[in-house]
C-alpha cells in the first residue's frame, strides 16, 4: 500500500511553470533601476560569476576520475626534527589519517620548516615504523632534495618490500622549485637529464609513481589567479613528459608518471571547477599526443595565501570550505593546513582539527560517494568550460 500510495505523489504539479524572464522580472523590481549587473561579479581572469545559471544541457563530459572513494586524508610532517617528524606520523596515522604528506625543508609547502636533510638515515628514522608495501600513500614535497627521492627508494628495498606494493609520490618538481626559490642553480635543459636518470632508477627498481609533480601552489601563493595556476602546472607537466620521453622514457609511461598539486581556496565555485577544469585541459594534450586521456593523480592542499596570523580560529572555516571544495572537485589527495600554520609549527591540537576536518566531511559528508558531485550543475559547468578556455589560452602563451 505505500508503494501504490508513493507512486502517485508528483511535486511538479504543486508548483506552477516559470521562466527566467518571471525571475528577472521579480529582480528587477528588487533592484528599483539599478542596473542588473550588479548582480554580477568578475574574477581576476575576467569571468563573468552571474547570479542565476541555466541547468547543464546536452551530454555531460567525462569525470576522467578513477572510480568513486575515500581520497587520502593525507597528514603534513614537516618538523625538521627527524624523531619528532616520526612521532608526528605514528600519531596522525593512528588517529585516522590515511597517509602522509612528507615535506622537506625548501619546498613549496614547508613554509620556514620541514624535514632537514634528505639522507636515508635520515628519511629511515622520520618513517620508522612505518608499513610502506602496506599501501600507505606517501605525498612528497621534495623541493630542491631530490636526492631524497633515491633515498626513499633505497629505504624501501632495504626493508625488503615489495616496490609494486607501495604507493609513494616522490614528488620531483624543478620548475615549481625553481620559481618558489626565484631561480635554478641549472638551466632547465641542462638539469633534466640527471632528473630523468632519477626516473629511470626507480621505474627499474619496480616503483610505480607518480614520480613528477606539476605544482601550481607556487603560482596559487603568489597572488595568481586560478587560471594562472592551471596554465603553469600545465605547462611544467608537459615539460616534464617531453623531458622524459627525450630521455626514452615511452610517452604512454611519461604521460603517467607526473602528477599534479593545486591550491584549495574558500572560494567554493572557482576552486571546485579549478580541479575539473584540470583534467579535461590534461585529456586534451594527451589526446593531441595521440595518448587515450585517463585519470591522473591530484592532490590539493588548503591554500597558504588564505591563512591569517590575526585570530586564526578563523582559518578552520576557510580550511573547512577549502577541504569541502577539494573533495567535490574531485582531488584523489588532500592535505590540510593547521589553522595555526602561520605562527609556526602546529600543535597537536591544531594537526588534531586539521585531521578531523576531512575525516567528518568524508564520513559524515559522504563527499566520497560521487565520482562528480558538480557534474551536470549549470553554474560548475559554465564555469569550468570557462576557465579551461582562459586557462588554456595562458598554456599557449607559455608553449610560445
Amino acid at each position: 500500500m505505500a508503494d501504490e500510495a508513493g507512486s502517485d505523489l508528483t511535486t511538479a504539479d504543486l508548483f506552477s511553470s516559470r521562466t527566467e524572464g518571471d525571475w528577472r522580472g521579480l529582480v528587477d523590481r528588487v533592484l528599483k533601476g539599478a542596473p542588473f549587473d550588479r548582480l554580477v561579479s568578475t574574477t581576476y581572469d575576467g569571468i563573468r560569476l552571474q547570479p542565476l545559471y541555466a541547468r547543464a544541457r546536452g551530454p555531460l563530459p567525462r569525470a576522467l576520475r578513477a572510480v568513486p572513494g575515500r581520497w587520502d586524508i593525507l597528514a603534513r610532517i614537516d618538523h625538521p626534527d627527524a624523531a619528532a617528524a616520526s612521532r608526528q606520523a605514528l600519531i596522525d596515522l593512528e588517529a585516522g589519517a590515511s597517509g602522509l604528506h612528507l615535506i622537506f625543508a625548501g619546498s613549496v609547502g614547508a613554509h620556514g620548516f620541514g624535514v632537514a636533510g634528505a639522507s636515508i638515515g635520515l628519511i629511515e628514522e622520520v618513517l620508522e615504523g612505518e608499513a610502506l608495501d602496506f599501501g600507505l600513500p606517501v605525498e612528497i614535497d621534495l623541493g630542491p632534495h631530490s636526492e631524497a627521492a633515491v633515498a626513499i627508494a633505497d629505504l624501501v628495498t632495504r626493508r625488503r618490500m615489495e616496490p609494486s606494493l607501495t604507493r609513494i609520490r616522490f614528488g620531483l618538481d624543478p620548475l615549481g622549485t625553481a620559481a618558489a626559490q626565484g631561480g635554478a642553480t641549472l638551466a632547465w635543459p641542462d638539469a633534466a637529464p640527471s632528473l630523468v636518470d632519477v626516473t629511470l632508477r626507480l621505474i627499474a627498481q619496480g616503483q610505480r609513481g607518480p614520480f613528477w609533480v606539476a605544482d601550481g601552489r607556487v603560482v596559487h601563493a603568489a597572488g595568481g589567479s586560478e587560471a594562472q595556476e592551471l596554465a603553469f602546472a600545465l605547462g611544467s607537466a608537459l615539460a616534464y613528459v617531453r623531458a622524459l620521453e627525450a630521455g626514452g622514457v615511452p610517452l604512454d609511461t611519461a604521460s603517467r608518471v607526473v602528477g599534479f598539486r593545486l591550491a584549495a581556496d574558500a572560494d567554493e565555485l572557482l576552486t571546485i571547477a579549478k580541479l575539473r577544469a584540470l583534467r579535461r585541459l590534461w585529456a586534451r594534450i594527451e589526446d593531441a599526443c595521440g595518448l587515450s586521456p585517463r585519470p591522473i593523480h591530484i592532490h590539493a592542499e588548503t591554500a597558504w595565501r588564505m591563512m591569517t596570523r590575526r585570530d586564526p580560529w578563523v582559518n578552520l572555516l576557510r580550511a573547512t570550505v577549502a577541504t569541502f571544495c577539494a573533495a567535490l572537485g574531485g582531488a584523489d589527495a588532500i592535505s590540510v593546513q593547521p589553522f595555526t600554520q602561520a605562527l609556526g609549527l602546529a600543535d597537536a591540537f591544531a594537526r588534531r582539527l586539521a585531521r578531523n576536518t576531512q575525516l567528518i566531511l568524508a564520513e559524515e559528508g559522504h563527499l566520497d560517494k560521487v565520482a562528480d558531485p558538480a557534474a551536470g550543475s549549470g553554474a560548475f559547468e559554465a564555469l569550468t568550460d570557462e576557465l579551461a578556455k582562459v586557462a588554456w589560452a595562458l598554456f599557449q602563451d607559455i608553449e610560445r
